[in-house]
């Protein structure tokens, strides 16, 4: 050892010339050039055996209560102890007991060792200490980017639709599960005029805060009228993901960034609905409770091609259909039926058989629902791979016919309590 090493030793208050000539001979053993220090039972605090490389106990045959407490406030401060009792029974709880007859050149072997470890331990409390500031740094760091994440997904929220439309007796059940704090999917139902509603959903390439941030330029950048003066042109889907296209191509910088969407304006009155997508899954149409064919529709990537054109389809409405635009996380969102285990998270097609085992919903808020309990009972469902999104479209009676229904059922009424009156 080439390191200074100081050692407390403790006795009553009779043997402290006694416990001078031990410590003299035991360092001596250890090495010419440590350092002791003799103190009484009474005289030592804990600061004193805190400042010790280790620490020595000449309990003789005296009482070993006080003792008990000393080795125990050593074992606290993590300084390795050396009890030397002529009473083998009762010796108090220390690192090392010996008895007051070993001979001196094992106890000066025991102490070296001690020593020894006690410097191997105090450079591990000095690396833990360390250690722990850049902890409680870390943490910090980490709770500040929760709550900024958490503030992140209340302002994507906020950009959601807080209530959805109805018109002329089309109506909307929205489903939105974000993967993460924020989404890289997000949509719009937005009433147009007295007789159009459009609906948007758009699902950014990507996750995370930069997948978030474009969905959100995306939803505020689709153009949806056009007004001149006291007139107005509600902008056809294909135009306006064309023109949303050309805008996003115009604001990329080094690194490209594209999205895929849909958007359908649907005439409530006529019941005529126009659709196109950019690289979207195609929607889906629920009639007569059974789940047909996609609604195919050509058109790339938005963000890409400069002079990309997307095709619109259009079909019109019968009462009680159904339909239904979701983003690819559905791909995900439940496994492949037969596959296994490792197969769980590859995108499959058996999303299509959950839409048809929930397309007889009696409402599109029943059948939400009934896809959110399907989701949660998939293996994984909190901690799912990627943003699920559904719009559902329903087309309910027609509002003027309701009208004429509840005027033909207050008409009766009148005409029954009428007649009760004249019997009367």
């Amino acid at each position: 050892m080439t390191q200074a090493s100081n050692v407390l030793v403790i006795g009553d208050a009779g043997s402290k010339p006694l416990a001078l000539t031990l410590s003299q001979r035991i360092l001596r053993a250890v090495r010419p050039t440590a350092t002791s220090q003799c103190a009484s039972l009474g005289e030592v605090d804990a600061d004193a055996i805190a400042e010790a490389d280790a620490v020595i106990l000449l309990v003789g045959n005296s009482e070993h209560s006080a003792w008990r407490a000393l080795a125990r406030l050593c074992d606290e401060s993590d300084v390795p102890t050396l009890a030397i009792t002529g009473v083998q029974d009762e010796a108090p709880t220390a690192t090392l007991c010996f008895a007051d007859t070993t001979p001196v050149e094992h106890i000066a072997a025991a102490l070296e060792a001690a020593l020894h470890q006690q410097r191997v331990v105090r450079r591990l409390r000095s690396e833990l200490a360390v250690a722990q500031r850049f902890q409680g740094g870390l943490r910090g760091e980490i709770n500040r980017m929760h709550d900024e994440l958490q503030l992140a997904a209340m302002v994507q929220q906020e950009f959601l639709p807080r209530s959805l439309p109805s018109l002329h007796g089309i109506n909307f059940a929205a489903m939105w599960r974000p993967a993460n704090y924020v989404a890289g999917d997000i949509y719009d139902i937005m009433r147009l005029d007295h007789d159009h509603i459009g609906v948007f959903l758009a699902d950014a390439v990507g996750h995370g805060v930069p997948a978030a941030l474009l969905t959100m330029v995306i939803a505020r950048g689709l153009p949806t009228k056009d007004i001149t003066g006291s007139n107005y042109r509600i902008v056809p889907p294909g135009e306006a993901l064309q023109r949303l296209n050309e805008e996003m191509i115009r604001r990329q910088g080094d690194t490209t960034r594209f999205a895929t969407a849909v958007y359908a304006v649907v005439n409530c009155r006529t019941r005529e609905v126009r659709i196109a997508a950019a690289g979207h899954p195609a929607p889906l149409l629920v009639r007569d409770a059974v789940l047909n064919g996609p609604l195919e529709t050509s058109g790339g990537l938005l963000g890409v091609f400069q002079d990309e054109e997307f095709e619109e389809v259009t079909l019109e409405l019968s009462q009680g259909d159904r339909i239904l635009l979701y983003s690819d996380g559905f791909e995900l969102a439940f496994p492949a039926r037969g596959e296994p285990e490792s197969a769980n998270r590859l995108p499959s097609k058996t999303y299509m058989e959950e839409f048809a085992a929930v397309a007889g919903a009696e409402s599109p808020q029943d059948l939400v629902r009934a896809l959110h309990e399907r989701l949660d009972a998939q293996p994984g469902s909190l901690h799912q791979s990627d943003d699920v999104t559904l719009i559902v479209l329903h087309a309910g009676p027609r509002q003027f016919a309701q009208e004429v229904e509840r005027a033909t059922a207050a008409l009766r009424e009148s005409s029954l309590g009428t007649l009760r009156r004249s019997a009367a």
